[in-house]
């Protein structure tokens, strides 16, 4: 499941994370979603997925942190993948099923 939230919404640490790269270098959060999941046999066990969507110029970062109930060692954790712009282009030109399904959804949404 996937929900669109505020920054506030998000775990602290990711927050900290994503506000100290800020003030370093000026990007604009253009999405911000939280997945959850259940991928153990203990269905009770949920594994929260938060993601924060930065663009700095021709760079976009993706910074990830998880919350699980009853907690999990990878919880205070941020991961950070950043790709540029010609990145991009290169994975929406040559990945087969991602390029086609970028092209089929810009050529039906153009912005």
């Amino acid at each position: 499941m996937k929900n669109e939230l505020t920054l506030a919404d998000c775990p602290q640490v990711l927050r900290d994370r994503v506000k100290k790269s800020q003030q370093s270098i000026e990007g604009t959060i253009f999405s911000i979603q939280k997945w959850d999941s259940t991928p153990y046999k203990d269905k009770s066990v949920v594994v929260s997925t938060y993601r924060v969507f930065v663009q700095f110029g021709y760079e976009v970062a993706v910074f990830k942190s998880t919350k699980t109930v009853g907690g999990c060692s990878l919880d205070d954790d941020v991961t950070i993948n950043i790709v540029n712009a010609a990145e991009i282009e290169v994975i929406a030109r040559r990945a087969k099923w991602i390029g086609e399904d970028l092209r089929r959804i810009l050529n039906n949404n153009p912005a």
